[in-house]
């Protein structure tokens, strides 16, 4: 059985040192920090340390811990997941589940979660920049970038020891499914060698060691845009600086966007809101209702065993003949 959000936020609490856990006792201001990683609980955002690399191989994951699976990865960061599970925890998001197998259906049920959106920031020529994090992957036979997506807050799991998994794996944010990892894709994927799709894009990527931001938000926020746009150097259409655009257009676009939206938006956020519970609670059902299933096939696998041993021929001693 899952923790409850109260139950996460004390576990996550036993796993940071004694002033993060002062800190967590009240409401975070804008700028609470834990090790490496900031909360801001007004904009919604956890800012987490990291740095990038440069791997030139299929990868499973976007963001490691330092000296784990840095040769499967995009970043490292020196952050630990709990710290980030808390902080998302801070920002008022309950962790989903991570991937899972049921013995009793043969198949994989796909991880779920809030979904978030994750941006890396960082500086260019002086300037501060802004992209989405998948830009930063591609495809490793077509080389296209890999299409706009979004991450979701599965959460990882506590181990039999009472360690949060993440923190021994050091799996922050995965391409392919784990079920260890703490953000993880919500469709299926599988992290075997031959079935892995992405690789890095060193055409947008800043060189190795650059030290960047990952800004991890709630889908819907404000991560999924440039603040700055990017240079030359850096963007995919950089040749294309003549190419502007038709202003009046998009102020119409919006001007008609916001005047059928925004009256609504109170209506949409509960019916997101109540979309997001039901389907929950139904996945937790559905989730309770495979691991009775694997109980009664454990059962039936136990009495099939002990049947064959009873009813299977065995040879007579030698001596008996």
């Amino acid at each position: 059985m899952r923790p409850t959000a109260v139950a996460v936020v004390l576990l996550a609490a036993l796993l940071i040192p004694a002033a993060a856990r002062a800190q967590a006792t009240t409401q975070p201001a804008k700028g609470s920090k834990l090790p490496h990683v900031q909360v801001d609980v007004k904009n919604r955002q956890v800012r987490v340390d990291a740095e990038t690399l440069a791997v030139d191989a299929p990868l499973e994951f976007f963001a490691v811990v330092n000296g784990t699976n840095e040769h499967e990865s995009v970043l490292r960061s020196p952050a630990k997941p709990s710290h980030v599970h808390l902080a998302l925890v801070m920002l008022g998001l309950e962790p989903g589940s991570p991937v899972s197998f049921s013995e009793a259906t043969k198949k994989w049920t796909p991880p779920h979660g809030p979904p978030l959106h994750i941006s890396i920031e960082y500086q260019h020529d002086g300037k501060t920049e802004t992209v989405p994090a998948y830009r930063w992957m591609r495809d490793i036979k077509t080389k296209k970038p890999m299409p706009s997506m979004t991450w979701i807050f599965a959460g990882s799991r506590v181990m039999d020891d009472g360690n949060y998994a993440a923190d021994v794996t050091g799996y922050l944010v995965s391409v392919v499914n784990f079920d260890l990892t703490m953000i993880d894709i919500p469709d299926l994927a599988s992290n075997s060698n031959e079935t892995l799709q992405w690789e890095r894009n060193p055409d947008l990527m800043p060189p190795a060691g650059t030290k960047v931001t990952m800004i991890i938000e709630p889908a819907g926020g404000a991560g999924d845009t440039p603040t700055t746009k990017p240079s030359p150097a850096t963007s995919p259409v950089g040749a294309l600086t003549d190419v502007t655009a038709d202003e009046a257009m998009i102020a119409g676009l919006r001007s008609r966007w916001e005047k059928a939206v925004t009256p609504h938006g109170a209506a949409l956020r509960e019916a997101a809101q109540t979309h997001y519970d039901v389907i929950n609670q139904l996945r937790r059902e559905q989730q309770r209702i495979i691991n009775e299933a694997d109980k009664v096939q454990r059962l039936i696998d136990e009495l099939e065993r002990s049947y064959q041993d009873l009813t299977t021929p065995r040879p007579e001693p030698l001596d008996a003949k």
